[in-house]
C-alpha cells in the first residue's frame, strides 16, 4: 500500500522557538524602556478616569440624598396634615360630637376634609369594618373593611397611631385608592372602629417628576413589612420597584447616606432611604449606577480608545521586527518538538511498537513490547517464535489467523487481545492494534500494544455491580408486592383472629365449640406467622428497634439446633464477641439467625459439620460485598459455614428472593417443600439493621454466609421478666378515635375496646376522623389508627392531629408500613407502633402503654 508523501506544516504560532524569539527581544534594553513608558502613560490615563467616575459618583449620591431628604419632608408633612384632621374626628368621636349616621355627620367629615385636597374622602366605619359616615355621602354601599391591613393594624396597634395600606380596589367600578388609618375608641378606651383617610396611590410622592433630575431615577415608600405603599407617580403597575434593596435598609443606622447597592438580578444602583417621622414608612430613591455614569462611560471609551490605538501604533512598531526572526527560530524548533512529543507519548501511554514480516517471518519489538510479552528489554529477538513464547498456547494461532486475514483485506482494522504469562504464573491481557503496509519485501504489519488487564478487572468489576444493582432493583420490587400481598391478608387475619377471641369468649367452656375455636385461633396464629415471615423481607412491618446483646441470642439459637441435630451432623462453635450490641427486634435477630443456620444444616444431606462464628470486625475503608455496601466502623461479623452441596452459580441471582427455593419434593412422593422465605427473611433483617451480606460458594465445597451488622455502643436495658404477665390492663371510660379503612375491622377494634373499657369511637376514613377530631380536639384521649389507608396515611393523620393536640398518644397498627415506615412514625410522634392481626391482650397492653406514657 503507497503512503502518501509527508509534508511539513508551518510552525504554530505558540511553538517553543517562537516564543524563545519574543523573550529575547523582550529582554532587549530598547523594548523594556518603550514598554516602561507605555506603561507609566496607560496607569496615568486610567487613573485620572478613575479620578473622574469616583467624583460623578459622589455628585450622584448627594444629588439622590437632597431628593430623598426633600422627598422624605413633604411626605411627613403631608402625613402631618392627614393625622391632624383624623385626631380631631376621633376625638369628636370620643366626645360624642360627631355621631355617625346622625343628620350632618357626613357635612362635618366634609369640612374637616376641605382644607386637604390632597385626600379624596375622609370616613368612618365601625367595630366590624362596616363604613357608617363619610365625606362622600355614599357610605352603606361599600364592603366592610375588617379584612383590610389597615383596619386590622389600628385595632391591634398603638392608640392614636397612623396606618397606611396598601394601594387596593374597594369596588370594581373604582380606581386604587390607598387610605391613611386612625383607631376610634370610646371614652374606656374600648375600640369602636378606625377614622380613614382616602387618597390617589401617589398623594405621598406627586412632587417626585417635579424634584427628580433625571428620568431614571426612582423612588419608593415601604411599611416596616417591606410592603410597597407607592412606587412613583404614575399608574402604580410596579414596572420597577427594589423591594429586594429595601430589606437590609430598615435597621441600618447609616441609612440617609447614599450608597451603592446591588440587586439579586445583578442590577448596581444607587440607593438614599429616608425613615418617615411620622409613619412607620421608609423612603427610597435610587438610580441605575450604568445610567449615573453614562456621560463618563462615553468619554472613558473616546479616551481610552485613542490612547490604546496610540500605544498599540507604538508597539507594533516596536515588535515589527522580530517578526522574521521569530519565525525562523520557531521552524528549527518545530521538528525537534514534534518528535520529544511523539517519544513523551510513547512513554507516557505505556505502549510497545512492532512490526512483522508474515513473508519472512522477521519481528521488530520496542524495548516496551518486549517488557509486554514477557521478556527482557534487551532480550536478542530474530523472528517471530522468539516473540511468541510466552504467549497462551490457544491465542497463538487465533492470532496469527487474524494477521493473515488483515494483510490479505479479508477483515477490517486489525485490533485483538491475547493473553501472556506473568512471572507469578497468572497471565496478562495484552491489547495490540496494527495497518498493514507495503514495504520493499511485500506486506508489512506494524503497530502498537497496551496492557489493559486492568481494564479487563475493571469491565468485570462493573458488571458484577450492574448484577448486584439489578439483584437489588429485583429484590426492592419483590418486597413490595410481599409487603402489599401481606397487608391485605393481614386485614384478612386481623379479622378471623378478632373475631375467633370474641366468639370462643362466648362459647361455653370444654365445649365443642370452643375447642373448634382453639383450632380457628391456632390456625390464625399460624397465618400470623407466615405473613411476618413475608414481612421481614419486605422490610415494612412495625418493629421495635432497641439494643440487644448478639451472642447470648446466637448461643440460644446453637441450643435448640443441638438438641436435634441430624444424623451425622454436629455443630461447632466459636463465640468470641460477649459484649456484640446491635440495635434492633430481638424477635427478628433470632428468626434470621436460626433461618441462616437450618439451611446449612438441610444444605448438608449426607451430613457434616457446621461451624458458626462470631467476632467484631473494624474496617477502615469502604467494602463492597456480595449483597451490600459497608461503610467504616465497627461490625459485628456473625459466620455460618456447612460442608454440603454449595449453591449453583445460576441460583446465585435469585438467592434472597421470597418463595425462591431449590428444595424438591421427598423421596415418598410427599409435596413438602421449602418455603423459600428463609434466606429472604435473612436478607430482610440484615438490611432492616443497616447491614450487609457476604457469600462464598462453590458447588461440592459448602457455602460461608457472613452477617455484618453494625455494632451499637449503647447500654442494653435490662427486662424485668414477666413483671406484667398474665395481667390485661383495663380502661377507665376513655374516650378512643379508632380508624381503619375495613369497616370490619373498625368494628372488631370498637368492640374489643369496649369489652376492655374503653369509650371507642371508630370511623373507617381517615379524613373523617381528622373532621370529628378538629371538631372536639378534647374529647379523645388516644388515637388508634391503620396506616396504609386511602387519604391521609396513619402517620400523616398523626402529624395533623400533632398540631392540633402535640401530646396526644397515638397508637399506629399496621400489616405492611412500606418502606421507611419506622423513620415515618418516629417523625409523626408515634407513641406505640404495632403490627396486624391483633390479639386483645397486645391491643389491651398497647393502649394501656400509650395512655401511661
Amino acid at each position: 500500500m503507497q503512503q502518501p508523501a509527508a509534508t511539513v506544516a508551518p510552525p504554530p504560532a505558540g511553538s517553543p522557538g517562537l516564543a524563545g524569539a519574543w523573550g529575547a527581544l523582550a529582554r532587549s534594553r530598547s523594548v523594556r524602556l518603550l514598554l516602561a513608558i507605555e506603561l507609566v502613560v496607560v496607569l496615568a490615563v486610567v487613573g485620572q478616569l478613575w479620578s473622574t467616575r469616583r467624583q460623578v459618583l459622589e455628585a450622584e449620591q448627594r444629588d439622590i440624598g437632597a431628593l430623598a431628604g426633600a422627598m422624605a419632608a413633604q411626605a411627613d408633612a403631608t402625613l402631618e396634615a392627614a393625622a391632624a384632621a383624623l385626631g380631631t374626628t376621633r376625638d369628636e368621636l370620643a366626645r360624642g360630637l360627631l355621631q355617625p349616621g346622625a343628620p350632618g355627620a357626613d357635612a362635618l367629615l366634609r369640612a374637616h376634609i376641605a382644607g386637604l385636597p390632597q385626600f379624596l374622602a375622609l370616613g368612618v366605619a365601625d367595630a366590624d369594618g362596616r363604613p357608617v359616615a363619610s365625606s362622600r355621602g355614599t357610605h352603606g354601599a361599600r364592603a366592610p373593611l375588617a379584612g383590610r391591613d389597615f383596619f386590622v393594624a389600628a385595632r391591634d396597634g398603638t392608640p392614636g397611631a397612623l396606618h397606611l395600606s396598601l394601594p387596593y380596589v374597594a369596588r370594581a367600578e373604582d380606581p386604587a385608592a390607598v387610605s391613611v388609618a386612625m383607631d376610634w375608641r370610646d371614652a374606656d378606651g374600648r375600640f369602636r372602629g378606625v377614622v380613614m383617610l382616602e387618597a390617589d396611590p401617589d398623594f405621598l410622592d406627586r412632587a417626585f417628576t417635579t424634584l427628580s433630575p433625571s428620568a431614571d431615577t426612582r423612588m419608593a415608600i415601604y411599611r416596616r413589612d417591606l410592603g410597597l405603599v407607592a412606587d412613583g407617580p404614575g399608574d402604580n403597575t410596579r414596572a420597577w420597584a427594589q423591594d429586594d434593596a429595601a430589606h437590609g435598609l430598615w435597621n441600618d443606622p447609616q441609612r440617609g447616606q447614599a450608597r451603592e447597592v446591588r440587586l439579586p438580578g445583578g442590577e448596581v444602583r444607587l440607593v438614599s432611604a429616608r425613615a418617615l417621622a411620622r409613619a412607620p414608612l421608609l423612603l427610597v430613591v435610587s438610580r441605575n449606577r450604568a445610567a449615573a455614569l453614562a456621560p463618563w462611560t462615553r468619554q472613558a471609551w473616546l479616551v481610552g480608545g485613542f490612547a490604546g490605538s496610540a500605544l498599540l501604533v507604538t508597539l507594533l512598531m516596536g515588535l515589527r521586527n522580530a517578526r522574521e526572526q521569530a519565525r525562523r527560530i520557531a521552524s528549527e524548533a518545530a521538528l525537534a518538538a514534534g518528535q520529544a512529543r511523539m517519544l513523551r507519548a510513547f512513554q507516557a501511554a505505556q505502549e510497545g511498537a512492532w512490526e512483522w514480516n508474515p513473508a519472512t517471518g522477521q519481528a521488530y519489538l520496542s524495548p516496551r513490547m518486549k517488557e509486554l510479552l514477557g521478556l527482557a528489554r534487551d532480550a536478542e529477538i530474530g523472528d517471530e517464535t522468539g516473540a511468541t513464547a510466552l504467549l497462551h498456547p490457544d491465542d497463538i494461532e487465533p492470532l496469527r489467523s487474524a494477521f493473515l486475514d488483515h494483510v490479505q483485506g479479508l477483515s477490517g482494522p486489525f485490533d485483538r487481545v491475547f493473553r501472556v504469562r506473568t512471572p507469578d504464573g497468572g497471565w496478562r491481557h495484552v491489547r495490540t492494534r496494527g495497518l498493514s503496509t507495503t514495504g520493499p519485501d511485500g506486506p508489512m504489519l506494524s503497530g502498537t500494544a497496551t496492557d489493559v488487564s486492568e481494564e479487563l478487572r475493571a469491565r468485570e468489576e462493573r458488571q458484577r455491580l450492574e448484577e448486584q444493582l439489578g439483584r437489588a432493583r429485583r429484590m426492592e420490587a419483590l418486597g413490595a408486592l410481599a409487603g402489599g400481598v401481606a397487608h391485605d391478608f393481614n386485614n384478612i387475619l386481623a379479622a378471623v383472629i378478632g373475631y375467633g377471641e370474641l366468639a370462643r369468649d362466648g362459647a361455653a367452656p370444654g365445649s365443642a365449640a370452643q375447642c373448634q375455636l382453639d383450632q380457628v385461633l391456632l390456625a390464625g396464629q399460624r397465618g400470623k406467622a407466615l405473613v411476618e415471615r413475608i414481612l421481614a423481607f419486605s422490610r415494612g412491618a412495625p418493629r421495635a428497634h432497641q439494643p440487644l446483646r448478639l451472642q447470648p441470642l446466637v448461643d440460644e439459637v446453637l441450643k435448640l439446633l443441638a438438641s436435634s441435630l441430624p444424623a451425622g451432623t454436629t455443630l461447632a462453635s466459636r463465640l468470641q464477641a460477649p459484649d456484640a450490641v446491635v440495635r434492633g427486634d430481638a424477635t427478628a435477630v433470632f428468626e434470621a439467625v436460626m433461618n441462616l443456620c437450618t439451611n446449612g444444616l438441610q444444605a448438608m444431606p449426607q451430613g457434616g459439620t457446621l461451624s458458626v462464628e462470631l467476632s467484631r470486625v473494624e474496617l477502615a475503608h469502604e467494602r463492597q460485598l456480595f449483597e451490600g455496601r459497608l461503610a467504616p466502623g465497627a461490625y459485628a461479623c456473625l459466620v455460618v459455614q456447612d460442608q454440603g452441596t454449595g449453591i449453583a452459580e445460576q441460583v446465585l441471582p435469585h438467592l434472597f428472593e421470597p418463595f425462591f427455593t431449590t428444595r424438591s419434593a421427598d423421596a415418598t412422593g410427599g409435596t413438602h417443600r421449602g418455603t423459600g422465605l428463609g434466606l429472604a427473611v435473612v436478607h430482610g433483617v440484615v438490611v432492616d439493621l443497616g447491614g450487609a451480606i457476604d457469600l462464598q460458594t462453590r458447588c461440592g465445597e459448602g457455602t460461608r454466609f457472613e452477617l455484618y451488622l453494625p455494632w451499637s455502643d449503647e447500654a442494653v436495658a435490662e427486662d424485668p421478666a414477666g413483671a406484667h404477665a398474665g395481667v390485661v390492663p383495663l380502661g377507665d371510660g376513655e374516650a378512643l378515635l379508632v380508624v381503619d379503612d375495613e369497616p370490619a375491622l373498625v368494628e372488631l377494634a370498637t368492640e374489643l375496646l369496649a369489652g376492655l373499657g374503653y369509650e371507642p369511637f371508630g370511623v373507617d376514613s381517615s379524613a373523617e376522623a381528622l373532621r370529628r377530631f378538629q371538631a372536639e380536639p378534647e374529647r379523645f384521649a388516644l388515637l388508634l389508627t391503620d396506616e396504609v389507608m386511602p387519604g391521609l396515611s396513619g402517620t400523616a393523620l398523626a402529624e395533623a392531629v400533632h398540631t392540633i393536640r402535640p401530646e396526644l398518644p397515638v397508637v399506629l397498627v399496621s400489616g405492611w408500613g412500606g418502606p421507611q415506615f419506622e423513620q415515618r412514625a418516629a417523625r409523626a410522634g408515634i407513641s406505640v407502633t404495632l403490627a396486624k392481626p391483633l390479639t386483645r391482650d397486645e391491643l389491651a397492653q398497647a393502649v394501656a402503654r400509650a395512655l401511661r406514657g
